[in-house]
């Protein structure tokens, strides 16, 4: 029952993984400026990598509440590690280990919450869909919950059709799954309709480019708009494969020599892993250790390797990025749709397989390589980037692609499908 005299409120709890995290901080945003008091539920060391997008949506106005749940100690995993971005692929377990223990501090918070006087109780929980126990809590308080989905509609299709018993190792994480309504998942319902209507309209879409993307990079925002500012029209591949995908020296030396020998101009966003010490590198170093010898000053007039994050949407909204090589991400797949940019795919592991197959069933895209143990072949990394960036074929995908970016801009504006769908809800 509400106390009558605040704004309905409700509960978002993400899995801990930045492509988990910034999808549901969008939909806070979204439902923020329709009226709502959103608690977004988080830890210390997550707070701090969305600060920037939590800051903007607090000074525009938005009531958006960041709880943060104290994080548990977990074995093996080192103090202020508390995301998938965080650590190495072999260590993701231990970030499952550490959501599991938050159910106890999220019950307690939850039950403060219907003794609390300057807010009203919440209406009910939106969780991810490794985060069985909210809806488990949800229930225990009698509120309903709803699953978001982070990843595309056609890979839900997908992983719905799984037999259960391939999932035996992920029910105690996705439990309280079948209690729960869907809320939605990450795609417009035209980018959906371009093969069939297979889910009904409360399926929310895209919640938009709402928040900021992208870290912090090792050049100035200036310097890489000047750069880019410098190339010819839809010449530049962006190359980046997210923010959990780290790759061998034997995969840099051969994705580096495709891209030596394309000739056409980059920005490669290269992250290290978590393994490496790389606190006192600086650009040089880390160059010397990880890319092919002279690899830099051979590409200095056509390529800048920026380490760490980079500004994903400054660089795709630049007019001189034509191709955007990428790990197939939803994320990632999203903004590059939203940009007009085709993909170049290389899909790693999860849901980017079938993120790949549906962009280039779409024709907006080629694969060139696949799974986080493939090895990019030099003269097909040359060939696709040839082709979509110089050849006719990619015109025609990247008028494809434009296309699909109308379809999407329109899905999300007041009268689209994504805009009456977030508003049913």
């Amino acid at each position: 029952m509400t106390k009558g005299f605040h704004k309905p409120h409700v509960v978002a709890v993400p899995y801990l993984a930045l492509g988990h995290s910034i999808p549901f901080l969008d939909l806070a945003m979204h439902l923020a400026s329709h009226g709502l008091t959103v608690s977004y539920v988080t830890t210390p060391a997550n707070v701090a990598c969305l600060e920037q997008p939590i800051h903007e949506a607090l000074n525009n106005g938005l009531d958006i509440r960041v709880v943060v749940l104290p994080s548990p100690v977990v074995e093996g995993l080192p103090e202020g590690c508390e995301n998938t971005d965080l650590v190495p692929s072999e260590s993701r377990g231990l970030i499952r280990e550490l959501m599991s223990k938050l159910e106890h501090p999220f019950h307690t918070w939850m039950e403060n919450q219907f003794h609390e006087e300057t807010l009203e109780p919440p209406l009910c929980v939106i969780h991810d869909m490794c985060i069985g126990w909210a809806a488990d809590t949800a229930q225990e308080y009698n509120i309903p919950s709803f699953l978001f989905n982070t990843c595309g509609a056609f890979g839900t299709i997908l992983l719905r059709s799984i037999s259960c018993s391939i999932l035996q190792n992920c029910v105690s994480e996705r439990r309280g799954g079948q209690r729960c309504a869907q809320l939605g998942s990450a795609t417009t319902y035209q980018i959906g309709q371009t093969r069939g209507r297979v889910f009904p309209p409360k399926f929310l879409g895209s919640a938009g480019n709402v928040s900021a993307r992208g870290k912090m990079a090792d050049i100035s925002e200036g310097e890489l708009v000047s750069w880019l500012d410098s190339q010819c029209l839809r010449s530049v591949v962006y190359v980046s494969f997210g923010s959990q995908t780290f790759l061998s020296q034997q995969q840099t030396n051969a994705l580096a020599r495709g891209l030596e020998g394309s000739e056409q101009p980059f920005v490669w966003a290269f992250k290290v892993s978590p393994n490496i010490e790389t606190t006192n590198s600086d650009s040089a170093d880390l160059a010397s250790t990880y890319l092919p010898e002279g690899f830099l000053e051979r590409t200095k007039k056509r390529g800048m390797v920026i380490w760490g994050g980079a500004p994903q949407l400054l660089i795709l909204s630049h007019p001189s990025v034509g191709a955007f090589m990428s790990h197939c991400g939803w994320n990632s797949t999203l903004e590059s749709i939203t940009h007009g940019v085709p993909i170049v795919a290389w899909p790693m592991f999860g849901d980017q397989r079938f993120n790949s197959k549906l962009i280039t069933e779409l024709g907006i895209g080629i694969q060139f390589c696949q799974d986080k143990d493939g090895l990019p072949d030099k003269e097909r990394v040359k060939e696709v980037l040839r082709r979509v960036l110089i050849e006719d074929k990619g015109k025609e995908i990247g008028k494809r692609t434009v296309k699909l970016k109308e379809m999407a801009e329109k899905a999300v504006k007041q009268e689209g499908s994504s805009a009456a769908d977030l508003q049913a809800f």
